[in-house]
């Protein structure tokens, strides 16, 4: 049986720090979610999600509305006991910001180690690669 082509294993590298290439791997899901690579993604203003002041302040407004406004429901009621549905929705954060800081790491430490760490934050060529860029916007809400 042959592996996948997004699966690059190996032992690790400067380039491939955990010994399996991660973003080859992001890529096919995220491809197979949006319906287009993300190495393709572009930040257009006006037409990206979350890209317009009405969009963010909508989003905005509705969370305070469901967070105020349920608050004041509750208010005189009995708590509901939702353990359970905390432990898996807490589990999901949890391991989504775990591959996320994986992927993060598996840009930032070859040029962190090349180039240092002024070229990594400074350099426009530095912290802004691609795959950084879809990481960021993905990290963001």
């Amino acid at each position: 049986m042959s592996t996948p082509s997004w699966l690059e294993l190996g032992a690790p590298t400067l380039d491939r720090p955990f010994g399996v290439a991660l973003w080859p791997i992001f890529s096919a899901a995220y491809q197979k979610l949006v319906g287009y690579p993300p190495e393709d993604f572009r930040f257009t203003p006006g037409k990206t999600p979350m890209a317009t002041v009405q969009e963010t302040g909508a989003a905005l407004v509705a969370y305070y509305i469901i967070v105020l406004g349920g608050r004041e429901v509750m208010r005189n009621r009995e708590p509901l006991k939702l353990n359970g549905l905390f432990k898996i929705h807490n589990f999901y954060l949890t391991v989504i910001s775990g591959v996320l800081l994986a992927l993060f790491l598996e840009q930032l430490i070859p040029t962190l180690v090349r180039r240092g760490t002024f070229y990594a934050i400074c350099d426009i060529n530095g912290g802004w690669t691609p795959q950084l860029v879809v990481l960021y916007y993905v990290s963001a809400p």
